[in-house]
């Protein structure tokens, strides 16, 4: 019975497990180690470098709404603009049409009307006076329009004088004012003759 108990005295006992498990745990830190910094590397890098956003795609009729709208705006401002240049053009080739004295760019065809003699309107005493006037108009149409109404002019320009007394015609500023009367007299009765001027070429007072 002795025997039996030394036999089992003298056994060496197995190594405990914890040997084993100290020599994986280095290497298994190393591993989580590694792991760690990549995660951080990547999360660092993609904080750092943003994706960069998808380009959102538009609808073509919008595109098509938005490419036509300018267009059709652009053509109606350009319609006003060409008007705009031909009524300018108008009034460039008809400029000092109405106004009485205007000059453009040079003289332009002239139209002398025959003496005019006229017994003023003044009660004491019996005045005549002869007038004579040349007409400046624009073009050669204009001449022959007013041309073909001298009997016309004539009469009008007889029946102003003749109710003019001799201080009214007396003077630059009665000549002035009689020259601004008669040239809206013949704008008025040929409006077609495009008047540009009048001058008076002869005044006598008897």
């Amino acid at each position: 019975m002795s025997e039996p108990k030394k036999d089992a005295a003298t056994e060496t006992p197995p190594p405990p497990p914890a040997a084993k498990n100290s020599k994986l745990m280095p290497i298994l830190v190393g591993l989580n180690s590694l792991l760690l910094i990549g995660v951080l590397g990547f999360m660092g890098y993609t904080m750092s470098h943003p994706p960069a956003a998808a380009p959102v795609e538009k609808h073509d009729d919008a595109e098509e709404e938005k490419g036509e709208e300018p267009k059709a705006e652009k053509a109606e401002k350009a319609e006003p603009k060409a008007e705009a240049k031909e009524e300018k053009g108008e009034k460039k080739e008809g400029e000092g049409h109405g106004a009485p004295g205007a000059v453009g760019s040079g003289p332009g065809p002239m139209v002398k009307l025959p003496d005019f003699v006229i017994h003023l309107r003044n009660p004491e005493l019996d005045r005549y006076a002869r007038m004579s006037f040349d007409v400046e108009v624009f073009g050669e149409p204009d001449k022959e329009r007013l041309n073909a109404n001298l009997p016309r002019v004539r009469d009008a320009i007889i029946s102003y004088l003749s109710d003019r007394t001799l201080e009214e015609l007396r003077g630059s500023e009665g000549l002035t004012r009689t020259k601004d009367a008669l040239q809206q007299k013949l704008r008025e009765l040929v409006p077609e003759a495009r008047i540009r001027a009048l001058y008076i070429s002869d005044f006598v007072v008897q």
